[in-house]
């Protein structure tokens, strides 16, 4: 079991919190990692791109000229994907990119991310904290005494907090979630993963319930 220390917003020391390894410890699935990917990835897909085959331009049916005799190739109609302002062939229509990944699957890769990231210590963990009212000041001033200001973190929280949410979207470098909703994309595409105290403990209860 690893060991981790919980910071205040300071910066400084406020105790310790212990990291289970049926979640911060496991060898990582890199298999798993990638099917989960893959399919976080696919599904923000919007799928609508859409193109006019040649019964959809609106273009003149009648045949351009007549077949023999004008010395140049024949040609039917205007629509055709040869001319411009034709048709097009093969383009795309509007379709579902979605992936379904079972659950197993899905918390073998988180588990993963969380233990890949454990094992290369960059995982931080600090009090739980609320503002009442947006102050992206103080997220700011939070991070530069956590030494990971301009780092690219994953956020994780126990718990929705439209306020610290508010603060923590004007800065380029965070990304915001809850424990729950956070994905095995979000923590391997961070550099550093900061959990609050309330976020290490529902991630306990996911996994090890």
């Amino acid at each position: 079991m690893k060991t981790v220390t919980v910071y205040k917003h300071d910066g400084s020391e406020a105790g310790t919190v212990d990291l289970p390894d049926e979640i911060f410890g496991i060898e990582p699935s890199m298999i798993a990692i990638y099917q989960v990917t893959k399919a976080h990835l696919a599904n923000r897909r919007g799928g609508n791109a859409s193109t006019k085959t040649r019964s959809e331009v609106n273009v003149t049916k009648s045949k351009p000229w007549r077949q023999k005799g004008t010395g140049r190739a024949r040609a039917g109609s205007a629509n055709s994907p040869l001319w411009v302002g034709g048709g097009i062939a093969f383009g795309p229509k509007p379709r579902l990119y979605t992936e379904k990944v079972n659950r197993k699957v899905r918390h073998l890769g988180l588990r993963s991310a969380y233990s890949i990231k454990a094992s290369e210590n960059r995982i931080k963990v600090v009090e739980d904290f609320s503002q009442s009212a947006p102050k992206t000041k103080e997220v700011a001033g939070m991070l530069r005494a956590l030494g990971i200001n301009g780092i690219k973190t994953a956020l994780l929280t126990g718990g929705h907090d439209r306020n610290l949410y508010l603060s923590s979207r004007n800065i380029p470098s965070v990304a915001i979630e809850t424990a729950e909703t956070a994905n095995t994309y979000l923590i391997m595409n961070s550099d550093v993963v900061l959990f609050t105290r309330s976020a290490i403990d529902r991630v306990k209860e996911v996994f090890l319930r």
